[in-house]
């Protein structure tokens, strides 16, 4: 039986990149004879997005287009594309430009090879770029804070715990997406991970290991949503409450 790898692909107004971020995608060769399941969701765009991934799915029959009824947010935009998923594994790639979509075949080559649950990227594994340093530093505080809680259950430190590279067995992220709560932009990943080092799959602890990845940041100009202050106090807040609650 053909092995697949599910894509979740969020989108919010990015029409500008959207089409290259997808072609890049379809481009990808994945190890393992795994064929790719791309799924996009769109968060109720204000753009051209939509005709964007009407027109993307129409010419490849692996892409599967989803529409949000409303505005909700990343995290449950990503959420709902999970549930949409059907691979073995699943993967989260952002629809701008800022990740490389081939270092997923590293990911999923490192998953597969020493049978692994779940892969993160890491973007202080390599020499990528800092555009704002709050962000960076901010990044780091939050990985560190979310560890003191997570390390002790997964002995595994997670250098990069807001990185978008996420890839987790399909059975194990579908599970989990069912019940993710946060409505904050940014609210599935420390959710998600606290959840993920507490899961057992047949009585055992997760299995996670770490890929150094590229990282191409790009300006509040560019569409950068995130704000350091705003978004790191909400996940800091989150890290807490779903590691806690």
């Amino acid at each position: 039986m053909e092995s697949k790898l599910s894509i979740v692909i969020p989108a919010y107004n990015e029409e500008k990149t959207l089409e290259e971020l997808v072609n890049k995608v379809l481009q990808v060769q994945l190890p393992y004879n795994y064929s790719k399941e791309i799924v996009i969701v769109n968060d109720g765009s204000k753009d051209n997005s939509w005709q964007v991934m009407l027109k993307l799915s129409a010419n490849h029959k692996e892409i599967k287009s989803i529409q949000n009824e409303k505005n909700v947010g990343k995290t449950q935009t990503v959420r709902n594309g999970i549930l949409k998923s059907t691979g073995d594994f699943v993967v989260i790639q952002d629809a701008d430009l800022e990740y490389e979509p081939t270092e997923i075949s590293e990911i999923l080559k490192k998953a597969v090879d020493e049978n692994l649950d779940v892969v993160y990227g890491n973007r202080f594994g390599k020499k990528n770029k800092v555009i704002y340093v709050q962000n960076y530093i901010g990044n780091k505080m939050l990985s560190a804070f979310s560890n003191l809680f997570t390390f002790p259950r997964l002995r595994t430190w997670i250098p990069d715990m807001e990185v978008c590279y996420k890839l987790i067995k399909g059975e194990v992220i579908r599970d989990i997406a069912k019940g993710i709560r946060a409505t904050s932009n940014f609210g599935f990943e420390p959710e998600v991970t606290a959840k993920l080092s507490r899961y057992k799959l047949n009585g055992k602890r997760l299995k996670l290991g770490i890929v150094p990845i590229s990282y191409f940041p790009r300006s509040i100009a560019e569409g950068k949503k995130m704000n350091a202050i705003r978004d790191g106090v909400k996940a800091m807040v989150e890290i807490i409450k779903y590691n806690l609650g």
